[in-house]
């Protein structure tokens, strides 16, 4: 089975906000660990005297300049960041983004979310940057009945192992509607409490599956949970409440747009209201068969 890690080559977006600082020591230093080379995007007219204020941040980070690329970019900003990752063959993109966003915002989407929707290479969204290192500690991956999962959590704990993270926590949400929707009398609660409890059983055993294959690559301390509710929507809660410092879900099958946003499900879900870091792991179903 392929796997869409390790990561040779990573962006980050650059622009001169109250961030930027955060932003290039955080992206430099998941970089140095993943031993990639990092390529700064810059949308905007290029200057002598950005060239040397971004020469000079680089400087103060733990990169060689050797393993900077600079790129200066005209147009939109949304679509000058993924034409670079696809000219530079990018693996992963670090964005930063705020964990809550207005509504207006939700719906018209900040270039975060925009890039999360478009992207052809994992994205990872950083909601607590700092330049001094914030130390990873757990990491919940989302363990749904996909094609994907098994890829997904693999570099889960590929990328924790790298950020020397103490636990892992996989994660499958059952969807309530997989049971029955009405009980009328005792007779259909008793099967649909039957029910539910089969369906749990059985993605227990598929979990379990999961996480042995996992051990057998030499992984983080692991373990798992099966929760009834709402894709997405579970799985944020469940990591805001467990303090997670990493959340990895799985790539949409399809480009999401506007109307994903009108029926809110899965991913955008998470990506209205972010409980930590997100990382999105990408990958086709023609990549993972």
């Amino acid at each position: 089975m392929s796997v869409p890690y390790p990561f040779k080559t990573i962006a980050t977006a650059i622009a001169f906000s109250p961030y930027a600082e955060a932003n290039l020591h955080e992206s430099a230093r998941i970089a140095k660990m993943l031993g990639a080379r990092l390529v700064l995007i810059h949308v905007g007219p290029k200057t002598e005297a950005k060239q040397q204020k971004l020469e000079l941040m680089i400087s103060q980070t733990e990169l060689d300049l050797n393993m900077v690329k600079i790129e200066f970019r005209d147009g939109e900003a949304v679509k000058s960041i993924l034409d670079s990752c696809n000219e530079n063959k990018v693996d992963l993109l670090i964005a930063g983004a705020q964990k809550k966003e207005n509504l207006l915002k939700f719906y018209t989407g900040s270039v975060a979310r925009k890039l999360c929707r478009k992207a052809q290479c994992s994205i990872l969204l950083l909601t607590d940057r700092s330049v001094i290192r914030n130390k990873c500690k757990e990491i919940v991956v989302s363990g749904d009945n996909s094609e994907k999962t098994e890829c997904t959590v693999r570099t889960a704990n590929y990328f924790g192992k790298v950020l020397d993270a103490a636990h892992i926590t996989i994660i499958d949400e059952i969807d309530p509607k997989k049971t029955i929707d009405v009980a009328d009398d005792d007779l259909q609660a008793e099967f649909a409490a039957q029910k539910r409890k089969e369906l749990k059983k059985l993605e227990d055993a598929r979990l379990a599956t999961l996480q042995n294959k996992l051990a057998e690559e030499k992984s983080l301390p692991i373990g798992h949970k099966c929760i009834f509710g709402k894709p997405g929507y579970t799985i944020g809660h469940y990591a805001a409440a467990h303090q997670a410092d990493l959340l990895v879900m799985n790539s949409p099958n399809t480009s999401l747009g506007i109307m994903d946003r009108v029926f809110t499900h899965d991913l955008e879900y998470v990506l209205s209201d972010l409980p930590c870091c997100l990382m999105i792991v990408h990958q086709t179903v023609k990549d993972v068969a």
